[in-house]
């Protein structure tokens, strides 16, 4: 019997679902985020009704069983439920508890209690809901997986190794914030011998850095400590502060249990940015706080590689996402190669899961090391486009196939910012030359630019260089290719100048490294974009305003350039201009 296989993401954050065919192969994955244009879509399950039947409808086989794989196993709600009790008792028969302490553990709390529930209501319109499959009979089955098990799977069947180590580490698992597992010859196996069970959390740190720089958590701002960390200096007394919150043991990761932390957590608090202050105030918390982070992951993955199982390491979990220091690994830690995905956070799990489910199924295949594409997502409604040819009123609108690089590259160099949009959206939260802003990164305001006019974001907040592969050696010092804008550089000191739109405070940049069998289109701009400039790099930025997904729909698309001052619009051959 055929089977697909449905990968359903439940966790209250950045929930996803991807589809497998009966062979395998990814016909489609993307964050529920995007459908609904919800940021992070908190507490939204991944099927929703109409928009899951559609997905069958267009991906699944009539006749095939539907195999439903979740990202947390059974035994997680019992694991919340714990941490849940743990963090209430954390208040009992402490007169004047602090304040600072109280928010702490009010979001655990929410997290916890929202968190319990999740992976029961995920799914439930497919087991339940029938009339919404406009006549499916076939069998539906689902399956649970243990949490840092679907993380290991989205990022070691993605990678290009048949044998490495991988290591997850994020906020929390099911008993643990890190795992470690090695790969090989297409299966995954838990490092045995080494606990990691305990309080400590890398993930949970980084998420109290962010509100000690008066950053929202929830709302997912630690991208903004990332930015604003090369903006500051070492704090020696909130350094001493950080460092007493964790510490590793091994392939542990420990905080203290007598009292310090939550004294530590007190400190750190009371040096946070007013939220009336200048973002720039928090610029040394904000680094300092990335310091401890790399020191910390840095001693925990080095004892990792002393175990000499493998030069390869493959990262997951939504510490993969700071790419700032993904790109220090392989000289800081003894590993020779890295591999991220595009997904790494909890998004990706819902890949994780229908490939374990699939590999269970078939333990004879193995997945093909090589590039796994990201643009896994959806494409724009031919029939929208048409719509809005036919009905927008819009003058000056036209189609040029073949040609559309070649018009948009020259706005570029004429110094237009433009909104691309080709082919299937990009499955993670970076936009890879397919839900894109486009700009000429030689100008040096550019960025303030953008900023202000397009994102409407903080003023000290990078933008990426996409570039084409073979230039990578000349603009960047020890040039690792980076497919999926996982890590981030340091720009040679000769080239700063001829790109200062993207190159950061401290001289780097977060990459993306194109290459034409990766995505044709996206090349033959930037290669149009280098015969007319010389220049081989694009400032390459997601495709929304602060606070909004990347956009989903021609509707998203048009809504975007007519409220921002984006000059041009791409969508597919379609170039539209103000």
């Amino acid at each position: 019997m055929k089977k697909n296989y449905i990968g359903l993401s439940c966790t209250m954050h950045d929930s996803a679902l991807a589809i497998l065919n009966e062979h395998g192969e990814v016909l489609f994955a993307e964050a529920t985020e995007r459908y609904l244009q919800n940021k992070r879509a908190i507490n939204c399950q991944p099927d929703q009704s109409v928009r899951i039947s559609k997905l069958i409808k267009e991906y699944c086989d009539p006749d095939a069983d539907l195999v439903l794989a979740e990202t947390w196993s059974d035994s997680s709600a019992e694991t919340f439920t714990r941490v849940y009790d743990d963090v209430m008792k954390v208040s009992e028969g402490v007169e004047n508890f602090p304040q600072s302490l109280k928010e702490v553990q009010n979001i655990v709390q929410y997290v916890a209690h929202s968190q319990v529930r999740f992976p029961e209501l995920t799914g439930q319109t497919l087991k339940y809901e029938y009339d919404f499959l406009d006549g499916y009979t076939g069998k539906i089955s689902s399956r649970r997986y243990d949490h840092h098990l679907t993380h290991a799977a989205t990022a070691c069947f993605s990678s290009p190794y048949d044998e490495a180590v991988c290591a997850v580490v994020d906020g929390t698992g099911e008993g643990t914030a890190t795992n470690f597992y090695i790969y090989r010859d297409g299966k995954l196996e838990e490092i045995a011998g080494q606990s990691q069970e305990g309080l400590g959390s890398l993930g949970a740190f980084y998420v109290y850095v962010c509100l000690a720089c008066g950053f929202g958590a929830l709302t997912g701002e630690e991208w903004k400590v990332m930015g604003l960390a090369p903006y500051g200096k070492k704090d020696p007394e909130l350094y001493d502060i950080m460092r007493s919150m964790i510490e590793v043991e091994g392939l542990a990761i420990k905080q203290p249990t007598d009292g310090r932390f939550e004294r530590a957590i007190q400190a750190l608090y009371e040096r946070r940015r007013a939220p009336d202050a200048p973002l720039l105030d928090s610029a040394d918390m904000a680094h300092t706080g990335q310091l401890v982070f790399c020191e910390i992951i840095e001693e925990l993955l080095s004892n990792l590689h002393d175990l000499g199982l493998s030069d390869n390491l493959v990262l997951g979990g939504g510490c993969a996402l700071n790419s700032a220091e993904n790109g220090l690994l392989t000289e800081r830690t003894g590993f020779k190669s890295l591999h991220v995905y595009s997904a790494p956070a909890d998004d990706g799990n819902a890949l994780g899961a229908a490939q374990l489910a699939f590999y269970e199924d078939n333990p004879d295949k193995v997945p093909e090391a090589d590039f796994q594409s990201p643009y896994l997502g959806s494409k724009m409604s031919d029939l929208a486009l048409e719509s809005l040819v036919k009905f927008s009123g819009i003058q000056n609108i036209q189609k040029f196939p073949g040609e559309i690089h070649k018009k948009a590259a020259a706005l570029l160099a004429e110094g237009k910012i433009i909104g691309w949009v080709q082919g299937r959206a990009e499955f993670g939260p970076r936009a890879l030359g397919n839900r894109s802003i486009l700009a000429d990164p030689r100008r040096k305001d550019m960025k303030d630019n953008i900023n202000a006019r397009v994102k409407f974001r903080e003023e000290f907040r990078p933008f990426a260089p996409s570039i084409l592969d073979e230039y990578g050696e000349m603009y960047f010092e020890n040039y690792q290719r980076s497919p999926y804008m996982e890590r981030t550089l340091v720009f040679r000191e000769e080239v700063r100048d001829r790109i200062p739109a993207v190159v950061h405070e401290n001289g780097t940049g977060r990459l993306q490294s194109v290459k034409r069998e990766w995505n044709e289109r996206y090349y033959d701009l930037i290669s149009e974009f280098n015969a007319l400039t010389d220049v081989p790099v694009l400032l390459n930025t997601s495709f929304n305003i602060m606070g909004k997904p990347i956009i989903h729909s021609v509707e998203d698309a048009i809504a975007v350039f007519y409220t921002t001052g984006l000059d041009a619009l791409v969508i597919d051959d379609y170039l539209i201009t103000k």
